[in-house]
């Protein structure tokens, strides 16, 4: 007899424990979902692009290589940011409410330039002044910034052509 009062309870633990494996498996696979969203929310790292090549970029856990070097009075090709998930994946948020931002360490030496046509995760770099600064970038969600990448450093140099130029404005 004790055989038969065990077996009613080994079903219900045997039913309790399929569902609760069923119920992790769904938590598991909508907080997978839920993860996507975050990444986009808040990245590990970044890339930045230009002409096909990698200029700097902030590998998720490590620091900033790579930097920018301009002349007085250039201007760079276009850049494009990618976002690095925590495993590496490259991606740009598709959501409306996410746009890129900026800031300069010191001001005057280069400055940050978008058109809407070349889209909202790509810029140029103006040369402004002689000096280095570091450039951050902002993924900003509204009006916060979700994601700041450690500084890149922006070098600008006097050109030999500067002098030529000045030459021909007066």
């Amino acid at each position: 007899m004790k055989r038969f009062t065990l077996f009613p309870a080994a079903k219900t633990v045997l039913t309790i424990f399929i569902f609760s494996i069923i119920a992790i498996s769904c938590s598991n696979s909508t907080s997978s979902d839920d993860h996507d969203d975050d990444e986009h929310q808040s990245p590990a790292g970044f890339r930045l692009m230009m002409n096909g090549a990698v200029m700097a970029e902030q590998l998720p856990g490590q620091d900033v290589t790579g930097e920018f070097e301009l002349t007085h009075g250039e201007e760079t090709d276009l850049i494009t940011i990618f976002f690095l998930a925590e495993d590496g994946d490259e991606f740009q948020p598709d959501e409306e409410d996410y746009s890129l931002g900026y800031e300069f360490e010191d001001e005057g030496i280069a400055e940050f330039e978008q058109h809407e046509e070349d889209g909202k995760w790509s810029f140029h770099l103006h040369a402004e002044s002689e000096g280095i600064t570091d450039l951050s970038l902002k993924l900003m969600h509204g009006d916060h910034s979700d994601f700041t990448t450690q500084g890149i450093h922006v070098h600008v140099e006097e050109g030999e052509h500067d002098e030529n130029d000045e030459d021909h404005d007066h």
